[in-house]
């Protein structure tokens, strides 16, 4: 397979003026052109992807340019009042063979949404104009039939799928190829396997995810690590071996994800000026690898950096993205143990309007850490919260800093 090419420098700059050229061509609009130019200029500090057909990706949440779905993702934002949400991070299953101790599912109720139902509901959220999706479990290729059912009503857009590569056939991956997905993350948290293992609970999972993603890659599918670094690994350079195996491994992206107190982690407490320290030095390695330094290593997509206060801030709660899990609750984000409503017996439309009346404004502060302490004090033995129990908890809370990319452009206000 050919391998998709990283854009840095003066070819960078010129693939931004051409895009913007193409915007004004099809918006035919000073005012629609200075907004989609104002929030696709945060992408500018990351490494354009090339892709072997000739499309390009800015960001890892936004689709492919020039796709129908990049349009309607600029639509969402610029053109929308109010604004639509772009990506959803979607659950079809809690079956899992893994024991990772940080899950955000770890307290999750383990049933499904029958398949009906979330067909029904995933044809809602892609009519509603969501073209970014993330596709997960536990792990989704243990319940294929689910997978493939999902997909089928959402091939042609911006498609991942998060998997451990456990339960995987060569079969599983030509359909995944099949369905159009773009591309495959999986979970690698250490450059050592026992280690990995250790964290896992699953012996010779780091190998499997490996093989899996080569597979994967082999079909034509972009290729990525998840990964969670403690604040002790960051600081010890952690993010740098990450990135060698990454580019050993011809990865396309790495997703660092900051430790959250939620999930399996619910209540931890983590060491305030570590954290800090690390999230510097996350911050520069982004800046460093995403730069003409760096021209063959791997997108780096911290989450440090991807939702800091001059990025686009905290995007939970329908911003820019939400979470929907594998019962059917939707929440603001997966960090965000709270749900606006169960799928089972609220309909959609009702969920996802509490949870933007509680989120209306895009915010600087990170939810997941500012209100946590709220949350584990109203947690019992399973998350995340219920509507009954969100409502009243919500009802209080502080919307914080308004993120400055959308105050200046100005599509959330009243």
């Amino acid at each position: 397979m050919k391998k998709s090419r990283f854009v840095t420098g003066l070819a960078k700059l010129l693939f931004y003026a051409r895009m913007s050229l193409v915007c004004a061509w099809r918006y035919h609009s000073i005012a629609v052109l200075w907004k989609a130019s104002r929030f696709t200029s945060v992408f500018f500090r990351h490494k354009l992807v090339k892709l072997p057909s000739g499309e390009y990706k800015l960001d890892f949440y936004m689709p492919r340019y020039p796709t129908e779905a990049f349009f309607t993702a600029i639509e969402d934002k610029v053109l929308r009042k109010p604004p639509r949400p772009v990506s959803v991070v979607l659950s079809i299953t809690k079956a899992c063979a893994y024991h990772c101790p940080h899950c955000y599912q770890r307290k999750d109720a383990p049933k499904e949404l029958p398949l009906p139902l979330l067909l029904e509901n995933v044809r809602k959220l892609r009519d509603f104009g969501v073209v970014a999706w993330a596709v997960e479990g536990g792990e989704p290729l243990l319940r294929m039939e689910r997978l493939e059912a999902v997909l089928a009503e959402i091939s042609g857009l911006e498609v991942w799928v998060n998997s451990t590569g456990h339960g995987t056939t060569p079969e599983k991956i030509r359909r995944l190829a099949e369905l159009k997905v773009t591309g495959v993350m999986s979970s690698i948290h250490s450059v050592e396997p026992d280690v990995h293992d250790a964290f896992t609970g699953v012996k010779g999972s780091w190998r499997r995810a490996l093989d899996f993603l080569h597979d994967c890659q082999r079909e034509g599918m972009l290729i990525g690590f998840n990964t969670v670094l403690s604040d002790e690994q960051i600081v010890n350079g952690g993010i740098d071996e990450i990135m060698s195996l990454a580019a050993a491994h011809h990865c396309d992206y790495i997703q660092l994800i900051h430790p959250k107190p939620c999930g399996g982690w619910m209540g931890k407490a983590f060491d305030t000026a570590l954290s800090q320290k690390a999230a510097r030095i996350a911050k520069e390695a982004q800046i460093r690898y995403n730069s003409s330094r760096e021209p063959n290593a791997p997108v780096l997509t911290a989450q440090v950096f991807e939702e800091a206060p001059e990025m686009l801030g905290c995007c939970c709660g329908g911003i820019d993205r939400f979470y929907i899990g594998a019962s059917g609750e939707v929440q603001p984000c997966e960090f965000v143990n709270i749900s606006f409503g169960n799928l089972m017996d609220t309909p959609f439309e009702t969920a996802y309007g509490r949870m933007r009346t509680c989120f209306a404004t895009p915010c600087e502060e990170w939810t997941c850490c500012t209100h946590a302490s709220e949350i584990a004090q109203w947690a019992g033995e399973s998350l995340p919260l219920p509507w009954p129990q969100t409502e009243r908890l919500v009802r209080n809370w502080k919307t914080g800093t308004p993120t400055k990319i959308y105050e200046s452009i100005g599509i959330y206000k009243p």
